[in-house]
């Protein structure tokens, strides 16, 4: 396919002219409001975006997904991750700036067993101390030649950014953080405790986060000309004249949006790829899974608390005492095997989770939204075994669709009771019918593509109020 470019005052480019950008879009000579009188199916075009991905693998594969998707219409992405990361981006095709520093050190130091609240904000501000200065000249870079930034997990860190330079900023999230009733902010305690309570733990959780944000921000901000940042109760969504707005890489179908948020927040639906990864598996694992019946999967992701090797221990003496089959995956925690692993459990490294999902016939892993994602899209049956963030609260939510037992938070975790809800989590009828009917519907949704939807919805929208005319593309269907 081959573009031709179309500015509405009348100047054309081609596919080798350079963009001129955001910044340098025409002048309509006023502000427009109302209706636009541009068709707004048609796609604003060669927009270069600078998505900032500061996690783990469960935050890069969504950017990795919504990134090709956007690549597809014809804008210039860069992802900003860890240096792990680099191949699996740029395989994709998309652009990549490394950050410093050491992903699995960085993830060990804010995510521990049973930690949360209070303790888990000063764990982070801990860890962060160290982190932020690195971070920040890491996002210089990577902003320097952009037009928009997409960004997740630290948000205030990211945003900032996007406020110095003055441009367009669209924030992501992969777990409930906006105020609501109807559940707590992540990592709060106490998933149960009614509405009050969850009213409660988002004012508190936003006055502990903007503490802390001003806490390793504020000598950044007033370095480049912005004010200190302000203590709050509830996220703030003005920036420089501008709504932003905030995409969920959640399903609705998991968790139904709240009658709270205001209608700048979207849930998109999971950003998870439409075809497999290809793979070869090793032939260990082929032959595994191809002697017996459909093993289960066990796996915790990019979890590296230092207790590991004791977590392991934990789950092959379960696998013993259940007889189940299992492939286990040790993922980036490590810990030393015994030699003498029980015949019905293969320890494989990295493979796909769209691969390996539709082989096993249940999953049991930490509750990272990436993960939990696949899983039930796969259709499968799942138990959560908490280590801290988040994770409790999608250990509930698998509950209570009914697709899988009680949780086990980490700190609780025996082989007795893993094996138990291994033999309920795999026998029990229910769970398998309620997972396969909800991974029906789930894969009806395609949430990398309403995700791009918005983001161009929310381009045209920005461009409109800064009085700049859209860059459109009229595409010319060449094969």
């Amino acid at each position: 396919m081959r573009y031709t470019y179309h500015i509405p005052v009348g100047t054309f480019l081609t596919a080798a002219a350079p963009f001129p950008g955001l910044k340098n879009a025409q002048k309509s000579g006023k502000r427009e409001s109302g209706r636009s009188n541009f068709d707004e199916s048609e796609a604003i075009h060669q927009v270069r975006i600078a998505m900032i991905c500061i996690g783990s693998t469960g935050d890069v594969r969504p950017y990795i997904v919504l990134g090709r998707e956007l690549k597809r219409r014809g804008h210039q992405v860069t992802i900003t991750a860890f240096s792990d990361f680099e191949k699996t981006i740029t395989d994709e095709g998309l652009g990549f700036h490394g950050l410093s520093g050491d992903v699995r050190e960085f993830m060990g130091n804010i995510m521990k067993p049973g930690v949360n609240g209070v303790t888990y904000l000063n764990q982070v501000r801990n860890s962060l101390k160290d982190v932020v200065d690195p971070f920040m000249r890491d996002l210089e870079d990577a902003t320097a030649e952009c037009d928009c930034i997409i960004g997740t997990f630290f948000g205030q860190v990211i945003r900032s950014m996007a406020e110095m330079r003055r441009l367009p900023f669209i924030q992501t999230q992969y777990f409930v953080m906006d105020y609501n009733t109807e559940a707590p902010i992540a990592s709060a305690p106490g998933q149960r405790m009614g509405k009050a309570w969850n009213a409660a733990s988002y004012h508190l959780g936003y006055f502990l986060i903007s503490t802390l944000e001003k806490y390793y921000l504020d000598d950044w901000r007033k370095e480049h000309g912005l004010p200190p940042r302000k203590l709050e109760k509830n996220a703030s969504y003005e920036m420089n004249g501008h709504t932003i707005p905030v995409l969920y890489a959640l399903s609705p179908l998991v968790m139904p949006r709240p009658a709270d948020w205001g209608a700048n927040i979207h849930m998109t639906g999971y950003w998870l790829a439409d075809n497999p990864q290809e793979y070869t598996p090793e032939p260990g694992l082929q032959q595994f899974l191809s002697e017996g019946g459909k093993p289960i999967y066990v796996g915790f992701g990019s979890m590296v608390s230092g207790d590991m090797g004791e977590t392991l221990e934990i789950v092959l003496e379960a696998l013993r005492m259940s007889g189940i089959r299992a492939v286990l995956s040790k993922g980036w925690g490590g810990g030393d095997l015994p030699s003498n692993l029980p015949d019905n459990v293969y320890v494989a490294g990295f493979v796909p989770h769209d691969w390996l999902f539709k082989r096993v016939r249940a999953v049991v892993h930490h509750g990272g939204a990436g993960t939990l994602a696949a899983g039930l899209t796969a259709g499968l049956p799942t138990l959560v075994i908490p280590f801290g963030g988040d994770q409790p609260f999608w250990g509930d939510r698998v509950r209570a669709l009914g697709v899988g037992p009680k949780p086990i938070p980490r700190e609780r975790l025996t082989a007795r009771k893993l094996s138990r809800a291994l033999i309920e989590l795999t026998s029990e009828k229910r769970y398998e019918v309620a997972a396969r009917g909800l991974g029906i519907r789930l894969e009806s949704e395609d949430g990398a593509v309403n995700a791009a939807n918005i983001i161009e919805h929310e381009l045209r929208k920005y461009l409109r109020q800064e009085g700049l005319s859209p860059v459109l593309v009229r595409p010319e269907v060449q094969q």
